[in-house]
């Protein structure tokens, strides 16, 4: 078995892992590189890769490999690398985050691509309230759930869920005639799902890996306290219990984790949480799974909201008599949690806030990071416009350094790849791996 890392090597997301066996190739994620992104382009600022060129602008500063029969006809039309028939057998997701499925679209029609049924929701929610799309009806997609078997040509994966940030998040455990690879995707340790964090080390150690790549996006350097959910949850009810004007929550759409948290000191505080109409899609969409979230339109603890747009996507077109305005946010603000992420704070413009809390449940600024900084500053000018105080209250989706080499003394692996870190030289029996670099297993 040979183990090649496409991305992921000494930076953060980005993971592209190809397993070899004989002649079955399979990928283990296919996601955007953060680091090397931000590099050349800035999206918040509408400096990205034209997307009408396909792959010609990521491969002119390798942003992708350029591998013969991976990409689909239209995503290389443009590039010096040309067509080829598909050249691998499966590409396999661990979750649904960007910087793990963001170059879905660019892969070849035929090659199959195989994610968790929550993962599949996810994404299709996504691409129906967005204009960002993950793949269409001629692509092969396939889900699973944990513990299913999947034999891939010389291979056999099993799919074990891990607690992420995100639902239906997922390590692999993967099988060839010549050796065993353990994956743990991303995981943590202090989320409200530990148990199947620790159900992953426990199969993982009985699996007896040779190989386990394993996360560390946070080893080295994180200063930051490894606050559980339960804590976010217990600040964020202060605060809401005193607040005497608007409150305001920010977190990642895709965190529902949070979402429950927010949906919880709503409740408890005698207010209704304002939701957007793409959550609602979400919880919509997830309403069936059993991860148990509440039907946005008829919990009487919610209101979800519609944005003045001039066009609606055929979601909001259907509820949008079941909508609330900003005039009825703006009315009840006193009575409310407003949940917003970065991008939509201009509906506070709307709202018009009379004092307030806000609280920033999202990633921690990195003062290191010139536009996390930018984005800061501008957030707390946004606040002191609207006389609202501001609370950082977070738990990473990311377990700790502790936590990591934690386990890997659990599995015993006999090497450890890091992969979605920059400090991969701090981990324990390390094969450190460059970008295409391989290892013989």
């Amino acid at each position: 078995m040979k183990l090649t890392l496409f991305g992921g090597a000494g930076e953060i997301g980005g993971n592209k892992i190809l397993l070899e066996e004989g002649k079955s190739r399979i990928f283990l994620d296919f996601g955007q590189s953060f680091t090397l992104l931000d590099e050349y382009f800035v999206p918040e600022s509408y400096l990205s890769p034209r997307e009408r060129f396909g792959l010609k602008d990521y491969f002119e500063f390798g942003l992708i490999p350029q591998i013969p029969g991976l990409y689909s006809k239209e995503a290389v039309e443009h590039t010096s690398l040309g067509y080829s028939s598909p050249a691998f057998d499966a590409v396999f997701i661990t979750h649904a985050h960007n910087d793990h499925v963001a170059h879905l679209p660019y892969l070849h029609k035929e090659i199959p691509i195989y994610m968790g049924e929550t993962t599949k929701k996810i994404l299709d929610s996504t691409a129906e309230m967005t204009t960002q799309k993950y793949f269409d009806e001629e692509n092969i997609v396939r889900t699973f759930r944990s513990g299913n078997e999947i034999e891939v040509g010389e291979f056999k994966v099993v799919p074990v869920h891990v607690d992420h940030s995100v639902p239906g998040a997922y390590g692999f455990l993967v099988e060839g005639k010549s050796g065993r690879v353990a994956y743990t995707g991303d995981i943590r340790k202090h989320g409200q799902r530990a148990d199947m964090s620790e159900e992953f080390v426990k199969k993982a150690e009985e699996f007896e890996p040779d190989v386990l790549i394993i996360e560390g996006t946070r080893v080295g350097g994180d200063s930051r306290k490894n606050h559980t959910e339960k804590f976010v949850e217990e600040e964020s009810a202060k605060v809401a219990q005193n607040a005497k004007g608007i409150v305001v929550g920010m977190r990642y759409p895709k965190d529902l984790d949070r979402f429950r948290t927010f949906y919880n000191i709503a409740k408890e505080s005698g207010r209704k949480l304002v939701i957007s109409t793409k959550t609602a899609h979400l919880l919509q969409v997830l309403g069936g799974d059993s991860i148990g979230l509440p039907d946005p339109f008829n919990d009487e603890n919610i209101e979800v909201y519609c944005r003045k747009m001039k066009m609606y996507k055929k979601f909001e077109k259907e509820n949008m008599e079941k909508c609330a305005t900003f005039e009825q946010v703006r009315e009840m603000q006193k009575e409310c949690v407003f949940e917003l992420d970065f991008y939509y704070l201009t509906e506070l413009v709307d709202v018009k806030p009379v004092g307030g809390e806000l609280i920033h449940s999202m990633s921690e600024p990195f003062e290191e990071e010139p536009l996390s900084k930018i984005a800061d500053g501008v957030l707390k000018n946004w606040c002191t416009h609207f006389k609202l105080n501001s609370h950082q209250l977070h738990a990473s989706g990311h377990a700790s350094e502790q936590e990591i080499f934690g386990i890997i003394g659990e599995i015993k692996p006999k090497k450890v790849i890091p992969v979605h870190t920059k400090k991969p030289e701090l981990f324990p029996k390390c094969a450190q791996l460059k970008k295409g670099e391989s290892l013989e297993i």
